[in-house]
């Protein structure tokens, strides 16, 4: 008996972190969910979207705000890029708490559609491709595919930025 515990020592220290710490997480989640069932339809939507936003902030919203602020400093260096730095900074507040609210994608031409396109070319495609890859690992799990979701969600922001509107969604 003694040597089946200590190989398990073993093994609960040979195990990374990190890997715990998404035990947890996945654990405290699906308690939060069994206790979200108990409650009205209405506060059990509000629970969800208010968990779904804290777990995304923890998970990539910080980084994402972070990457997107810094994206939009950098665009309105630039002259051509100026409408497309003022759109990152809206998908740097979106990224903080995304859950609730939807973009709205509008016809384009004109100015709007050939910045669009100089940014899709430039730089929109390299940061679709990652959050669509970022999102599909996310999606592979069960607990995580809400972000996993609002990752492909953004990926079409950063692709064609110009041309949408964040609004919040009517309950």
């Amino acid at each position: 008996m003694q040597d089946i515990w200590n190989k398990f020592l073993e093994f609960i220290q040979s195990v990374p972190p990190w890997i715990w710490a998404i035990v947890i997480v996945a654990v405290v989640i699906t308690i939060l969910l069994f206790v979200a069932a108990g409650v009205s339809k209405k506060t059990k939507q509000k629970f969800i979207k208010v968990f779904g936003n804290l777990l995304w902030m923890i998970l990539v919203g910080w980084v994402l705000a972070i990457i997107y602020g810094l994206i939009g400093i950098i665009s309105c260096v630039t002259i051509l890029f100026i409408p497309v730095g003022l759109q990152y900074f809206k998908l740097a507040r979106l990224a903080i708490w995304p859950f609730g609210y939807q973009p709205v994608f509008t016809k384009l031409n004109g100015f709007k559609l050939f910045v669009n396109i100089v940014w899709l070319i430039l730089a929109g495609w390299e940061q679709a491709v990652l959050l669509y890859i970022v999102g599909g690992v996310m999606c592979v799990t069960i607990v995580f595919i809400p972000c996993g979701l609002q990752l492909f969600k953004f990926a079409r922001l950063v692709l064609m930025p110009l041309g949408t509107t964040i609004e919040k969604i009517k309950e």
